[in-house]
């Protein structure tokens, strides 16, 4: 089993010449999957700014506005969900797909938007899945499902790795391969720290730059645990 700096430095060698290319399939992808998160924060906002007010000290016409910015930030919610849910997983798969390929070739722009294009549905409905279970584990003890969000973020990648694979298959697949490497998962992540604290002296400007390099090195884990 490689070590978080071994794994780190094959990211590093996958992305020498292709570097750029990565960079732009994580800030488009980045820019579409935030306007799900743009709707919800307009809708967040916008309650808490409705949360200020007195309903008593409102007239019936200010009443009527209130009640409408109300509907406003339930469906600015409902766009933000359904967005995450159709758009957002099916590029969380295919970002997987370009990296995974980037383990030991080119990968094309176009692999980055695979999700959309192969087992669409299974796609999304997986990862919704893995979304609700790992809320649901959260709910009732705050360790375990932390615990399952290891277990499942591989998903995406087996998802983008076979196109046969079921749903189910790709939950019980997963909890095979990390049983006993969600430990060495949360080690990697945890070794890009100095990484993350110069993205946050840069105001997070940083932190397009530093993404690839994080999912090039979670790609080599996945196809590391894979091979063996």
């Amino acid at each position: 089993m490689l070590k978080s700096k071994e794994l780190r430095k094959k990211a590093w060698d996958s992305l020498k010449g292709k570097y750029w290319m990565a960079f732009a399939v994580i800030l488009v992808t980045g820019l579409i999957g935030s306007v799900g998160n743009a709707f919800v924060s307009f809708g967040q906002n916008l309650s808490e700014v409705l949360g200020l007010v007195d309903p008593a000290e409102l007239d019936s016409t200010m009443a009527i506005g209130a009640l409408v910015l109300n509907g406003v930030v339930i469906i600015s919610s409902i766009i933000g969900a359904l967005f995450s849910i159709f758009v957002t997983n099916a590029i969380s798969v295919g970002v997987s797909n370009y990296f995974i390929k980037n383990t030991d070739s080119t990968p094309s722009f176009g692999d980055a938007f695979s999700g959309f294009k192969v087992k669409y549905g299974r796609n999304i409905g997986t990862l919704l899945l893995a979304g609700i279970k790992t809320v649901l584990w959260t709910l009732l003890f705050i360790i375990p499902g932390i615990i399952k969000s290891y277990e499942y973020a591989i998903i995406p990648y087996i998802l983008a790795d076979d196109c046969e694979i079921s749903s189910k298959d790709a939950f019980k697949k997963a909890k095979q391969m990390m049983k006993g490497n969600k430990w060495r998962l949360f080690k990697l992540e945890f070794s890009f720290i100095g990484w993350i604290i110069l993205c946050i002296l840069t105001l997070g400007i940083g932190t397009f730059f530093l993404i690839p390099y994080v999912n090039a090195a979670t790609a080599e884990f996945y196809v590391e645990l894979k091979n063996n």
